[in-house]
C-alpha cells in the first residue's frame, strides 16, 4: 500500500468516526452533550475541508503526492490541516475526561437499562395479546377462517374444522368458495372483484345468512360476518361464521307448529260451518293437501263406511284417475291399502307401490301412501288416503301431525251426524221415517213456487187409515207401529219420483203429486186403496185394514200449503161420511157443510 493510498483511509477513517460522533451528539445523548465538543466539531470540519482540497487537486500534484505528500501540500492547505487536527486534538482532551465521569455513565446505563425494561415489556405484552387471541381463535365454536384479496384462504381454527369437517393442511392455499355450494361460488367471486375494483361491498361488517358445503356434502345453514384490514399495502378478510342449524331447525318446528295449528284450526272453522257432510270433508280434504311441511303430493281421498255393510264408500277426492274413481267407489275392509287399514284400525304406510296395491291399471305412476283410519273411540268411521312421492320415508312427525288431522276429522263427523241426526227427528217421523207434517209443509211451499212457475197443477191427497184403531186396540200398540211402517213403505211404492209422502198424525198421512190433473190423481188414489187393502202380516197377525182419500189442487183449490190441507181433510172425511175405503175430490158445498156443522 503506499503513502497517498494510506493517507486517504487513514483521514476518511477519522472523518467517519467523528461523524458518527456528531451523530450521537445530536441525538441528545446525555454523556456526549459536554464541553469541548464544539472544538471537535470546528476540527472535524477543517479536516474534512483540507481532504477535500486534496482529492480536488490537479492530476501532477496527486503524482507528486506518492513521492513526498508534505511537499506538494500547498501552505494554505498544510495549515488548514494542522488547525483542524489540533482543535480536534484539543477538543477531545476537553471531553474525554467528562465523558468517563462515573455519574454519566451512571445516568446512561440507567437510560439503557429502562429502555430495555420498556422494550420487554413491550414484547411480553406483545407475546400476552399473541396467547390471548391463539387461545380465542382455537376455541371458538365458530369458524374463523381468514383470505386474502385473491379469495385463498391463509388462516383456520379448530371452530372452522368442527363446522366444515376439513384439517387445516386441506384448507390452506385453497379458494373460499369451495366451502360454498355451486350455485353461490360466481356470486362470490363477483363480489371479490367488485371488492377489489371498487373498494365497496355490501356484506362487509354486516351480518347475513348463507348456506356452507361440509366436506361429506351436505349443506349446512350459517350466520356470516366478514372484516377487512389492509397488511403490507394488501387488502385481507376474515370471516367468522356460526353454524345456526339448530336455531333454524327450532324456526322450522316452530314454523310448522304453526302450519299445523293452522290447519287444525281450519277444519274446525269449517265444522262450524251450516254445509253437508260432503262439503265439510271435501274442505278438509284441501286444507290436509295445503299443508306445507307435509310430504305429500296434491292428490288424495276420503272414504267414509257404509254402517249397513261395512265397506268404505268414496265420499270426496282430490286428482283421482278416471280408473280409481270407478274402481274405488266402493271398497271392503281388507282390500288394497285403504281397506286394510279399515280392517286394522292402524295407518298403512308404503313408500312405494307393492303387492298391497290390489288396485292396478296401465299407466299407474310410482308413488306411496299414508293411509290414516278415522277413529272415534276405537270406532271407525273412514279413511283418509294421501299420496307420497316414490321412495319417500315414514316420518313420525307427519303420522303424528295426520293422527291428529283424523281425530279433528273424526269429531267433525260425528258432530255432523249427531246434527244429521237431530234435524232428521226434528223433521220426520220417529217410527216411520216419513217427514212430519212441518217438513211436509216446507217442501209443499217450494212445490207451490215450482208449479206456479211453471203453471203446473199440483194434488195434495190426505188418507186416514180405516180400522186402524180396532187393530191397534186388539192387537196390542207394538203392532200398531209395526202395521204403521208397513203402510209407510206400500205408499212410498206406490208414488212417482217427485212425489212425497208424509205421517202428520197417528193414522193420518198426506200426499203431494207434482203435475198431477184430475185423471192421474185418481190412478194414484185408487192405487193405494188397492195396496192398503191387502192383508198385512205383522209377526203372528194378519191385519185387515182401508183407506179413505180426500184430494184438493192447486190452483183450482187454493194457492197456500194450509188451504189445500184442509181442503183435502173435507175431502176425506166425505168419504169417511159415505162409507170408507175410497177417494173424493174436493167441493166447494164441503166447506158449506162443514159451516152448518161447526
Amino acid at each position: 500500500m503506499n503513502q497517498s493510498t494510506l493517507f486517504i483511509a487513514t483521514t476518511v477513517f477519522f472523518l467517519i468516526g467523528i461523524l458518527l460522533f456528531l451523530w450521537r451528539a445530536t441525538k441528545k445523548r446525555p454523556c456526549l452533550i459536554q464541553s469541548g465538543w464544539y472544538h471537535i466539531l470546528f476540527g472535524f470540519t477543517l479536516l474534512l475541508l483540507s481532504l477535500l482540497m486534496f482529492i480536488f487537486s490537479s492530476p501532477s500534484m496527486m503524482v507528486q503526492l506518492n513521492e513526498s505528500p508534505l511537499n506538494i501540500l500547498s501552505t494554505l492547505q498544510y495549515l488548514i490541516f494542522l488547525s483542524g487536527f489540533f482543535l480536534l486534538i484539543f477538543g477531545l482532551t476537553r471531553w474525554f475526561p467528562l465523558v468517563t465521569s462515573f455519574v454519566d455513565v451512571e445516568i446512561f446505563s440507567k437510560e439503557l437499562i429502562l429502555s430495555y425494561c420498556r422494550l420487554e415489556i413491550l414484547n411480553q405484552d406483545l407475546r400476552e395479546k399473541n396467547e390471548r387471541f391463539r387461545y380465542i381463535t382455537e376455541f371458538a365454536l365458530d369458524a374463523i377462517i381468514g383470505i386474502n384479496e385473491n379469495g385463498m384462504i391463509i388462516f383456520w381454527n379448530a371452530g372452522a374444522e368442527l363446522i366444515f369437517g376439513y384439517k387445516e393442511d386441506n384448507v390452506f392455499g385453497h379458494p373460499l368458495d369451495f366451502l360454498m355450494p355451486q350455485r353461490y361460488r360466481n356470486a362470490h367471486n363477483q363480489g371479490l372483484r367488485r371488492i377489489k375494483e371498487t373498494g365497496e361491498s355490501r356484506i362487509l361488517g354486516s351480518t347475513v345468512e348463507v348456506n356452507g358445503l361440509h366436506q361429506q356434502g351436505h349443506e349446512i345453514p350459517l350466520e356470516m360476518t366478514i372484516a377487512s384490514w389492509m397488511s403490507k399495502g394488501q387488502i385481507h378478510y376474515v370471516a367468522i361464521l356460526r353454524n345456526i342449524s339448530a336455531r333454524k331447525e327450532s324456526e322450522k318446528d316452530n314454523e310448522r307448529l304453526q302450519q299445523s295449528r293452522l290447519a287444525i284450526s281450519s277444519l274446525l272453522k269449517t265444522a262450524l260451518e251450516p254445509l253437508p257432510l260432503q262439503e265439510q270433508l271435501q274442505h278438509a280434504l284441501e286444507i290436509i293437501l295445503s299443508v306445507p311441511w307435509l310430504s305429500i303430493q296434491s292428490k288424495g281421498s276420503i272414504f267414509l263406511v257404509d254402517e249397513e255393510t261395512g265397506e268404505l264408500v268414496l265420499t270426496v277426492e282430490k286428482g283421482l284417475a278416471t280408473y280409481l274413481l270407478t274402481s274405488c267407489s266402493r271398497i271392503p275392509r281388507g282390500y288394497c291399502l285403504c281397506g286394510r287399514a279399515a280392517e286394522n284400525k292402524k295407518l298403512v304406510y308404503s313408500k312405494d307401490i307393492d303387492a298391497r296395491h290390489d288396485v292396478m291399471f296401465d299407466g299407474i305412476q310410482p308413488h306411496g301412501h299414508y293411509c290414516v283410519p278415522i277413529l272415534s273411540r276405537d270406532h271407525l268411521l273412514g279413511v283418509v288416503n294421501l299420496y307420497l312421492p316414490a321412495g319417500h320415508q315414514e316420518d313420525g312427525e307427519e303420522i303424528e301431525f295426520l293422527t291428529a288431522l283424523t281425530n279433528t276429522l273424526a269429531g267433525i263427523i260425528e258432530r255432523k251426524r249427531i246434527e244429521t241426526h237431530l234435524e232428521h227427528i226434528a223433521h220426520h217421523d220417529l217410527l216411520t221415517g216419513l217427514p212430519n207434517r212441518k217438513l211436509f209443509l216446507e217442501r209443499l211451499a217450494q212445490d207451490l213456487a215450482r208449479s206456479k212457475r211453471n203453471a203446473e197443477s199440483l194434488a195434495i191427497m190426505y188418507l186416514d187409515l180405516d180400522k186402524f184403531k180396532f187393530v191397534n186396540d186388539t192387537m196390542g200398540h207394538e203392532v200398531g207401529d209395526r202395521l204403521l211402517i208397513e203402510v209407510a213403505q206400500r205408499l212410498k211404492r206406490c208414488l212417482r219420483e217427485g212425489d212425497s209422502v208424509a205421517r202428520i198424525g197417528g193414522d193420518e198421512f198426506v200426499v203431494s203429486l207434482q203435475q198431477a190433473q184430475q185423471e192421474i190423481s185418481e190412478i194414484v188414489a185408487d192405487k193405494i186403496i188397492d195396496q192398503l187393502g191387502k192383508p198385512f202380516q205383522i209377526r203372528d197377525h194378519v191385519c185387515h185394514i182401508g183407506t179413505s182419500i180426500g184430494i184438493s189442487f192447486f190452483p183450482e183449490h187454493g194457492h197456500n200449503p194450509e188451504i189445500l190441507m184442509q181442503r183435502a181433510d173435507m175431502a176425506m172425511y166425505a168419504v169417511k161420511r159415505r162409507g170408507r175405503n175410497s177417494h173424493q175430490f174436493f167441493m166447494p158445498d164441503m166447506e158449506k157443510n162443514a159451516e152448518i156443522m161447526e
